[in-house]
């Protein structure tokens, strides 16, 4: 303990000490909460779940890719071929957006994703809906 001349105890130097140490305590918690927020930040977005190739028994196939490019082939309609699409896509929450370059086509179509299973709704060019339940066969 330390005294002043008079045989004093000096009080405010403990309290001083305390407190700063108190403070310390305080930043090193801040401190990595801190460094964890940024590295959080800077690790960047998880791929998207699209990325792979989906198939159905039918021979429906489709291939996302992360520069936002896709490849399908789709059944076609009753005594007409298979049709083969590629192109650009784009996600805007549940709506997926396929941009076709080889034929003029644009599909705008819902999506779910469950577990490896994708639902969507493919438009055909003339219009018609064609309901698609998609398995995960690659990444």
């Amino acid at each position: 303990m330390n005294k002043d001349n008079d045989g004093k105890k000096l009080i405010y130097q403990t309290t001083t000490w305390r407190s700063l140490r108190l403070g310390e305590s305080f930043l090193k918690p801040l401190f990595m909460i801190v460094i964890t927020l940024v590295l959080l930040a800077s690790c960047g977005a998880l791929p998207s779940p699209l990325y792979g190739t989906w198939a159905d028994n039918r021979g429906n196939t489709f291939s996302f890719f992360d520069d936002n490019t896709f490849n399908a082939r789709i059944e076609g309609s009753a005594g007409m071929p298979d049709q083969n699409y590629s192109g650009n896509y784009s996600v805007l929450m549940n709506t997926l957006t396929l941009d076709c370059t080889n034929v003029d086509l644009r599909v705008v179509t819902e999506w779910d994703i469950r577990g490896n299973i994708m639902y969507l709704n493919w438009i055909t060019a003339d219009g018609g809906a064609m309901a698609l339940t998609l398995f995960k066969i690659s990444n």
